[in-house]
């Protein structure tokens, strides 16, 4: 639906509505949209991703390197995520009724409510700018200097994990306050458990199950979230790759990043519904 095609983008000022009709001729974009797109489909069933309509390249190849970087990306933001959501989650369940609690729940509000493309650029300039304590973006291999790696994949994978962190912890301390008042943990009370052994096994394990939910659906949304986050660092991953492929009309570059982000968010969710069936025993009952 963007105005124009490959031809347009390949072509630039010296755009020739002849020459262009003779390369989308060539570039198979003359037939049909259903006819285009079941050809796509063909391939694809036998590993075929096509090739760039930009540069003529193979897409298996330019798109897996691209993908191993956005996923270096996302582990880092889920670790990161996680190390601020379940201590905002917990202590501020703990808390609930003090001012540090309070303080705690808004803190979580604001992470909830800062879009990345805010903080991601404050990071910049707070850490990058003023302090000079960490590169502003960019991607260094690993394999030549790990160090400088690590460095540089420190803002974008905070800026993502903050991003999770918020409505994890939010949901996190829900769950937490929900459990506290079940009948199960008066039960406990009851017969005599220690807070801390009610906490660790009825109070937190109980609470995870929705909280084990919302981290998956957090992570496969994540895969979005990247694309944001990569062009703020000019970080080379497949989130850049789209938006560069949106740019230069490719649509099968678009096409193949768009259906790995499918598959993984696929992926990711089933991996979560495996983990309940595994820890909640009730389910495996049913």
């Amino acid at each position: 639906m963007i105005p124009g095609d490959p031809t347009t983008a390949l072509l630039g000022r010296a755009f020739d509505p002849e020459i262009a009709e003779l390369m989308r001729e060539r570039l198979g974009l003359n037939g049909n949209f259903f006819v285009q797109y079941f050809q796509w489909v063909r391939a694809l069933l036998s590993g075929d991703l096509g090739y760039s309509l930009i540069n003529g390249a193979q897409i298996n190849e330019q798109i897996f390197e691209r993908f191993v970087r956005t996923l270096h990306l996302m582990i880092g933001g889920v670790f990161v995520g996680l190390a601020i959501a379940f201590p905002l989650g917990a202590i501020s369940a703990r808390r609930r009724g003090h001012l540090d609690g309070s303080v705690l729940v808004g803190i979580n509000s604001l992470l909830i409510s800062v879009p990345q493309f805010i903080s991601g650029l404050l990071f910049v300039y707070i850490f990058a700018v003023l302090l000079k304590w960490l590169p502003a973006g960019g991607w260094v291999d690993p394999a030549n200097d790990l160090g400088l790696w690590l460095r540089a994949m420190v803002l974008p994978c905070v800026t993502l994990g903050v991003a999770l962190s918020g409505f994890t912890a939010r949901i996190l301390r829900t769950s937490i306050v929900e459990a506290s008042s079940s009948d199960y943990v008066v039960a406990a009370r009851s017969w005599g458990l220690t807070g801390r052994q009610i906490q660790r096994f009825h109070i937190y394990r109980n609470a995870a199950l929705p909280t084990l939910t919302t981290i998956g659906l957090e992570i496969g949304y994540l895969f979005g979230g990247a694309v944001v986050v990569e062009e703020i660092f000019g970080y080379p991953g497949i989130g850049q790759l789209i938006v560069d492929s949106i740019s230069g009309r490719d649509y099968p570059m678009v096409q193949a990043a768009v259906l790995l982000f499918a598959l993984g968010f696929t992926f990711i969710n089933l991996v979560v519904d495996i983990s309940l069936f595994t820890i909640d025993p009730r389910l495996r009952k049913q």
